[in-house]
């Protein structure tokens, strides 16, 4: 699925001036888990939003974010 949202860069709306922001979305299921990934560009930068929801509801949502911080952690090093 593949979105456009116009914003305005001023407080007065001017198209001459809007901001295009391409937002993509992307579902996978895997091991019990969906994850939900959120591609935008914004002014040329490529942004990605992961969420991770566990199907089978067993753990808490501190446990969720705790596996989502983990997990960046791990990409990071």
């Amino acid at each position: 699925m593949i979105d456009e949202i116009r914003i305005s860069n001023e407080k007065d709306y001017q198209p001459s001036v809007a901001v295009a922001i391409n937002r993509r979305t992307m579902f996978r299921i895997n091991d019990g888990k969906l994850t939900s990934q959120h591609q935008y560009s914004i002014d040329k930068k490529d942004y990605i939003v992961n969420s991770i929801f566990d199907l089978d509801g067993k753990q808490s949502i501190a446990d969720g974010v705790k596996h989502l911080i983990d997990t960046e952690l791990e990409k990071a090093s």
